[in-house]
């Protein structure tokens, strides 16, 4: 049952880190500008959830977009936390 969780585990931060990456891709596309190519555009991309003042003005659908990707980043971070969390339990109840 723990490598049920452990294995659990490794795939909700695996979604995680799928679901972050996606919403890097989708709000570098919200923010497609000519002339946005500075060094705090790329930092606003890397830093996404953080700089989401940013993508007001866009269109609905790319903001969309990079709204969902954040409640599935989440959504993974609190499933690979819990399931970590009975991982490590059964793991030391087992022994």
């Amino acid at each position: 049952m723990e490598l049920l969780f452990t294995v659990l585990t490794a795939l909700a931060f695996a979604g995680a880190l799928a679901s972050w990456i996606a919403g890097a891709v989708f709000y570098a596309r919200a923010l497609r500008t000519p002339g946005a190519d500075g060094p705090a555009h790329w930092m606003a991309i890397a830093a996404w959830p953080l700089a989401l003042s940013r993508i007001r003005g866009a269109a609905a659908a790319p903001a969309a977009l990079v709204n969902k990707s954040l409640v599935a980043f989440f959504a993974c971070l609190m499933i690979a936390f819990a399931a970590f969390s009975v991982s490590a339990n059964l793991h030391r109840v087992a022994k």
